[in-house]
């Protein structure tokens, strides 16, 4: 299932891809006001002599978005033109930056939940072996000792195949292999499946009872769908974020078939309350870029004493996602968050970030706590009143 660690990796991921977004933003600004001051060809007057006044023009505009952008004092004896550019390129770059927070927001939740989809396309893809099977004895002109058909009558997967839910789900999610995908799946059962040991001795049985047809089942899941490289690299080409979301595609595919009896069958949701842990996450996402500003003032003023390149920029998003979940979220314990940004830190920032997290983020949330910034309530938390 996806877990809050998983979201917040997906948060931190988030941020970052806005912060790149926002520079490129940034950037495209003065290309913006680079453009409103290209020469004009069609004028008698040579193109060299034009950008005399032209460039001239342009830095007036860039250094007048660059104090708009920093809300700095404005001169007023400038040329309209460079006011108008500048104030279009501003314009612009606010509502490029934007859009991209709305897409990125969107996007972000979107990818959690494809997640869910590709376990059931992990689910559809036992069915496609069981059609490929009874395709491969179909397809053979002799008798042949091992009948691969009997793949079908495996009583698990006839109970996957009749399962409301799963049918409904794979639609939904548009969870098929495609006529293109056919030759991965052939590959895969003809050299992989087919030979493999404890197949050909599944095979040797006419009829099996419920345990057995389990077994194999999850032996498939485990052996070929979760491990078998043509599937994980399948996967991983469409997936950008596979080596994150593989491990919630594997509790969710083996929980699916950790069950006792056939009536038992039944997908797994993709968290325990996948509403609250949204609002959890998209919230956590927002609330870093609402309180932006003083997030990065508590910070600095904690670490104006020290080198300015401790700061890497992936240790500031860790660092304000820390501070938004401590003062924001009262039911999380302050050393549940702290704990769980210094795994962040360890495994996308620099090789001293994870000490640098702990010792920063420790101090921050004592010195909140006294100054009841940070209160904590509920089962098990301290009240701060």
């Amino acid at each position: 299932m996806v877990n809050r660690r998983l979201l917040r990796t997906k948060a931190f991921q988030s941020l970052y891809a806005f912060r790149q977004a926002e520079r490129a933003d940034y950037q495209l600004a003065f290309d913006q006001i680079s453009e409103s001051f290209l020469p004009n060809l069609d004028l008698m007057i040579p193109k060299e002599q034009q950008m005399i006044k032209l460039d001239a023009l342009r830095k007036l505009a860039e250094q007048r978005f660059e104090d708009l952008f920093n809300s700095k004092p404005v001169q007023d004896d400038v040329p309209a033109e460079a006011k108008n550019a500048a104030r279009q390129a501003l314009e612009g770059y606010k509502s490029l930056v934007k859009k991209d927070k709305t897409t990125i927001a969107s996007n972000m939740v979107i990818e959690v939940e494809n997640v869910y989809d590709a376990y059931l396309k992990m689910l559809q893809l036992l069915l496609e072996i069981t059609e490929i099977a009874v395709w491969d004895e179909q397809r053979r002109l002799v008798e042949i000792e091992h009948r691969t058909s009997r793949l079908a009558k495996n009583e698990v997967l006839i109970a996957l195949k009749n399962l409301p839910t799963f049918t409904t789900g794979a639609i939904r999610s548009n969870a098929k292999w495609t006529e293109d995908d056919q030759n991965l799946l052939r590959k895969l059962f003809l050299e992989a499946i087919l030979p493999d040991t404890t197949f050909q001795s599944y095979l040797r049985t006419p009829k099996h009872t419920f345990e057995e047809d389990l077994a194999l089942v999850q032996y498939l899941v485990k052996t070929f769908v979760l491990k078998h490289h043509l599937i994980t690299d399948y996967f991983e080409e469409k997936d950008l974020n596979w080596n994150e979301n593989k491990d919630v595609l594997k509790s969710l595919c083996v929980k699916t078939f950790k069950i006792e009896r056939i009536e038992d069958l039944a997908l797994q949701p993709i968290a325990l309350n996948w509403d609250e842990d949204k609002h959890y996450f998209v919230d956590l996402f927002n609330n870093v870029l609402e309180n932006d500003e003083s997030y990065e003032k508590i910070i600095t003023d904690q670490t104006k004493n020290w080198e300015g390149d401790r700061l890497a920029m992936t240790d500031m998003l860790i660092l304000k996602l820390g501070l938004a979940e401590m003062i924001h979220f009262p039911s999380i314990p302050v050393k549940v968050s702290i704990n769980e940004y210094i795994e962040l830190a360890k495994n996308y920032s620099t090789p001293k970030s994870g000490q640098f997290i702990n010792g920063l983020l420790d101090v921050l949330s004592q010195k909140l706590q006294k100054e009841g910034i940070i209160r904590k309530s509920g089962r098990g938390l301290i009240d701060n009143k």
